[in-house]
């Protein structure tokens, strides 16, 4: 399983050492405060974001493949290629 979190259009993946629900506290209580920096970790770096009320977060998690009984990836069933970017917020 991954956890991607998109802040302003930039990606970054998450290490799995924290709580989701912990790292969604900490972004939610950052936008409703003055501008605050928030520190997440990857496998290879970490970063520093200013959180402010206009930024914007996207967070997604990536489940494992499922692997069928002869060892072949079963595809995803599901169509996750939605326009994500047409969004408005």
């Amino acid at each position: 399983m991954s956890t991607n979190i998109e802040i302003d259009g930039r990606n970054f993946v998450l290490r799995d050492d924290r709580p989701l629900r912990q790292v969604m506290d900490e972004i939610e209580a950052a936008a409703s405060a003055a501008p605050t920096f928030i520190t997440l970790s990857g496998d290879d770096r970490s970063i520093s974001v200013l959180i402010r009320p206009t930024t914007r977060v996207v967070i997604s998690v990536e489940k494992a493949a499922h692997v069928d009984t002869t060892g072949r990836i079963e595809p995803d069933h599901a169509s996750w290629d939605l326009p994500f970017e047409d969004w408005e917020m």
